[in-house]
């Protein structure tokens, strides 16, 4: 009957979304930087140079950038449902149809373009966006699990594509894993994703309605975007985040898209490169969940700076690994120490910006940062590979990130102004 309430449940919605947001990650990110693994078969059966290929990359971070903004205020204004499911759908789109590529105008147009405006709809931005809507006690703890997810499909997935490579070839690593995607669990979101908790008929924090509670964000009119950006411009905070958020889209995307290029270089065999990537996910999940955590207890910026300072660490490791001989232990220990730092960035400044800009326009403000971390992810990747072709090394782009890295710790600790109480 119309107007009829929900049923109760017998727990709180709130965690369900976590999974999907989970899974979301999972998907979308291992879409992304799955990229790296393809890359080796690619380059040995066309012969492009990892400049050319790195341009693509740079073309899927470009548009995920071009198209957030306009993402997060769909977002804000008709919530998580019109836009997340479609956003899985066009990644797996894009997964399909690289089934297709025969020439490098495909891999720009199915990876660059279908994926990056898939990312755009299904990625950290919108996931993010989705936390402050449910959780306002804990909600460190649950974005770091939610956006944890991007590391469990990075350990599960990227082996699982590598050996697929192995055994079947490139094309139908594409082609199963565009399905998995498209017809296997945008449905789902489809079925499952509730915009905010009373359309399953509960409360922020499935807690008991009470006098003085604040609302959950996402109720009401989103303002238009053009308002959030002049609201925003003003903001220290805001581009204190933009820093650090470009920061990290110029360090995961370059180093993370390079990576399985850079241990074949340095003889390890490809199964071994795709073995180190994927215990990055492992250890990128352990990152976000314990820094997440640490960032309720300790505060965001410090939780925040410990996170670049780990990945910093982690990256000179990576440098070292040539000149020590390139032993295994070496790449063992860099992706133990950078996928803690990693998988606590993201969840840290995510964090951040909900305790400063949390409310019903939340999704257009992580999504305006997006473009940050698309301009960051668009000149790495494509810069990397092309100092790669001149100078046959990777030194150069690798040493640029870390010197970033250490002015992002000391933006992140020291320019960031708490607004008000942190945490709980």
């Amino acid at each position: 009957m119309p107007g009829r309430p929900p049923l109760p449940l017998p727990f709180y919605y709130g965690w369900v979304i976590v999974a999907l947001a989970f899974w979301t990650m999972a998907f979308t990110i291992t879409a992304r930087f799955s990229f790296a693994i393809y890359q080796v078969p690619l380059i040995a059966e066309f012969g492009w140079g990892r400049g050319a290929l790195g341009g693509a990359y740079a073309l899927m971070l470009a548009a995920y950038a071009l198209f957030c903004p306009f993402v997060g205020s769909l977002f804000d204004r008709r919530g998580p449902r019109s836009v997340v499911p479609w956003g899985s759908a066009l990644v797996g789109t894009g997964l399909t149809l690289s089934f297709f590529v025969s020439s490098l105008w495909h891999v720009y147009l199915f990876t660059g373009l279908f994926l990056g405006l898939g990312a755009a709809m299904s990625g950290f931005a919108v996931n993010s966006a989705m936390m402050p809507r449910w959780f306002q006690r804990g909600r460190g703890t649950a974005t770091g699990i939610a956006l944890s997810g991007s590391g469990i499909g990075i350990l599960l997935l990227v082996p699982a594509i590598e050996r697929l490579i192995a055994g079947a070839g490139w094309r139908a690593a594409y082609l199963a894993f565009g399905l998995l995607v498209l017809a296997g669990f945008a449905p789902v979101l489809w079925l499952l994703l509730r915009d905010r908790p009373e359309d399953v008929g509960q409360s922020l924090d499935g807690l008991p309605p009470a006098a003085g509670r604040p609302a959950a964000p996402g109720r009401g009119r989103a303002e238009p975007l053009l308002r959030v950006m002049a609201g925003v411009r003003g903001e220290r905070n805001f581009w204190v985040l933009a820093v650090i958020v470009f920061f990290i889209g110029v360090n995961n995307n370059t180093v993370l898209s390079q990576l399985a290029l850079y241990l074949t270089d340095a003889k390890f065999s490809t199964a071994f490169a795709a073995l180190i990537f994927g215990s990055l996910g492992a250890i990128r999940m352990a990152g976000s969940m314990a820094l997440g955590w640490a960032s309720d207890r300790i505060g965001r910026r410090q939780a925040q700076a410990a996170a670049i300072a780990i990945s910093a660490a982690g990256l000179a490791v990576l440098l070292l690994i040539p000149a020590m001989g390139s032993p295994a232990w070496m790449a063992w220990l860099f992706a133990l120490v950078y996928g803690i730092g990693t998988g606590g960035m993201g969840t840290c400044h995510s964090a951040m910006a909900a305790d400063s800009f949390g409310g019903r326009s939340f999704g257009a403000v992580m999504s305006l940062l997006e473009i940050a971390f698309g301009l960051g992810g668009a000149i790495g990747p494509p810069l990397a590979g092309l100092l790669f072709d001149r100078t046959g090394s990777y030194l150069i782009p690798f040493s640029l990130v870390l010197a970033g890295l250490c002015a992002c710790f000391f933006v992140s600790l020291f320019l960031y102004r708490p607004p008000g109480r942190e945490g709980n």
